[in-house]
């Protein structure tokens, strides 16, 4: 089903990301007023952000798997229990075509390779939240 078109233009997105050249790489892209960005540099700290602030959408880095907050698949669940309208985007390395699946299977509204060019990138996020791009 195709995410409904947003009325507002403005959309809240937490990037869940460690690395900073990444981090900076990724505001650059969502820097505009359709964007208002925050950071979390590691998955207890989104959810602070989260019990504090509603988010329209998650940029998570896949990295995160096993690290402090469980699997992938535990964070994404997490993200989806506190917010179910919430639109989590998977940021990974290149990942075969199975595994990309297997992440959309477990909740997952979207996945971007760290290799994507910056267009790809906000092309694939506006398509997932819902605004016209």
């Amino acid at each position: 089903m195709a995410p409904r078109k947003r009325k507002q233009a403005h959309v809240r997105l937490l990037l869940i990301e460690h690395a900073p050249h990444v981090i900076d790489e990724l505001r650059e892209v969502f820097d505009g007023p359709e964007f208002d960005c925050e950071v979390a540099l590691s998955v207890k700290c989104a959810f602070e952000i989260l019990h504090e602030r509603r988010m329209d959408a998650v940029i998570v880095d896949a990295a995160f798997d096993g690290a402090s907050g469980g699997s992938i698949g535990a964070v994404i669940r997490r993200l989806k229990e506190k917010d179910p309208a919430l639109k989590v985007v998977i940021f990974n390395g290149v990942t075969p075509k199975a595994a990309q699946r297997r992440l959309r299977r477990m909740g997952a509204d979207g996945y971007l390779s760290k290799k994507s060019d910056t267009e790809a990138i906000s092309k694939s996020v506006r398509r997932v939240v819902g605004l016209d791009g």
